[in-house]
């Protein structure tokens, strides 16, 4: 295996597929591979003796969302067409193209919010799936990738479950799949130059740009319970801009005097080791970075089961599980504790920081070599997808 084909809509260092992305081609160019990335769009400036940026034509006119998406397929599929006998092997990042060799999944199938959200929220979301342009487009790519790919793989369990459940009817099940996490990257300078006491008082951070996905509503309903129960202390909500809607939405659950909306902040490493707490009382999260960030600089997480990222963390040892992700009172419970037992939080405080220590992407560049390997180990025997 020497030259392997990487394709992403955009090729960019921020953004959560973006950033698994590229830190999976800088540690395939130091394993000495040789790297075709095939885009829609450029914005990373990263460049290496062995690697190739080939970018998608802007289209001459200006297209809506899902006549941008089938432009993208096509272009790109154009684009791989002409060289694909140059690769061993071609690796698709949640971008549809035709007969990926391997492709992983970041996200969630469009349908996930339906099952996942309350009971408006997943009526607007059913809606969306049966109607929305751009969502159909969606549903039928991820379908295609989902089915026609030699190997899957994903960020978690339960993003897999949720693509075999809509994507893979029983004549597919047992076709193969590997799980494939992110790793994490934080800024420890910056961590420990940050103060060392913590915010006064119990500080509580969300970090998100999605209300409703997010769980921030559920939060919200959290704080006010906790603010009823006369308790003493803050939220930062990181990712939300400080408008007039949101600062209603805050005043709406009689929270105002206790939220701090911060907007987005390239701060965070500086930011996290002096709160209290991260919450992330997400409805629907493939994985889910922001609780390890934290971890790895000592602020204990309280993260919806929702989220990919609990099946790494053991509930009550490394993290505390919400469980039932619409519950504000059970979340409010778990906030409390945080705030009220001491010997919980230093242990939280310990194993998370240890455990987040592990989340590497070392570890994520590892297991994709491997994935490479099993993938060629299929495409070689003629069993491709079951077949013979």
């Amino acid at each position: 295996m020497k030259k392997i084909a990487l394709v992403v809509r955009v090729f960019d260092r921020h953004g959560g597929l973006e950033l698994y992305t590229h830190k999976v081609l800088e540690g395939l160019l130091d394993a000495g591979l040789d790297v075709t990335v095939f885009c829609a769009e450029k914005k990373s400036n990263f460049s290496h003796a062995n690697l190739e940026i080939v970018t998608l034509a802007e289209p001459q006119q200006k297209l809506d969302k899902a006549k941008r998406q089938k432009y993208n397929e096509a272009g790109l599929n154009e684009l791989l067409k002409a060289r694909r006998g140059e690769f061993d092997l071609v690796h698709s990042q949640n971008c549809p193209i035709d007969a990926p060799d391997l492709v992983t999944f970041h996200q969630h199938t469009a349908m996930r919010f339906s099952e996942s959200g309350r009971e408006l929220e997943a009526l607007i979301n059913k809606i969306k799936c049966r109607l929305h342009p751009a969502y159909k487009i969606r549903i039928e790519q991820d379908r295609k990738l989902c089915q026609s790919a030699i190997m899957r793989s994903f960020v978690s369990e339960i993003c897999r479950q949720d693509y075999y459940k809509h994507y893979m009817p029983d004549a597919l099940a047992a076709r193969p799949y590997l799980i494939l996490p992110p790793g994490t990257e934080v800024d420890l300078e910056a961590a420990e130059a940050a103060p060392p006491v913590k915010l006064k008082p119990f500080t509580f951070i969300f970090v998100g740009k999605g209300f409703s996905k997010k769980g921030l509503d559920t939060l919200f309903q959290a704080c006010r319970i906790l603010k009823q129960e006369r308790r003493d202390f803050k939220l930062l909500v990181v990712g939300l801009k400080n408008s007039l809607y949101n600062r209603f939405l805050a005043s709406k659950a009689g929270i105002a005097d206790r939220v701090q909306l911060m907007g987005f902040r390239k701060d965070l490493a500086t930011l996290l080791p002096q709160t209290s707490a991260i919450v992330v009382p997400s409805k629907c999260e493939a994985y889910g970075m922001s609780p390890v960030e934290a971890m790895a600089v000592g602020t204990p997480a309280i993260v919806s089961t929702m989220a990919g990222v609990t099946e790494e963390l053991l509930d009550g040892k490394e993290a505390l599980h919400l469980k039932d992700h619409l519950d504000a009172a059970e979340l409010a419970g778990l906030m409390a504790q945080l705030m009220d037992d001491q010997t919980l939080y230093q242990t939280l405080q310990i194993k998370g920081k240890e455990k987040a220590a592990e989340i590497t992407w070392r570890r994520t560049i590892k297991l994709t070599l491997e994935a490479y390997e099993k993938t060629l180990q299929l495409k070689g025997s003629g069993l491709a997808n079951g077949k013979a």
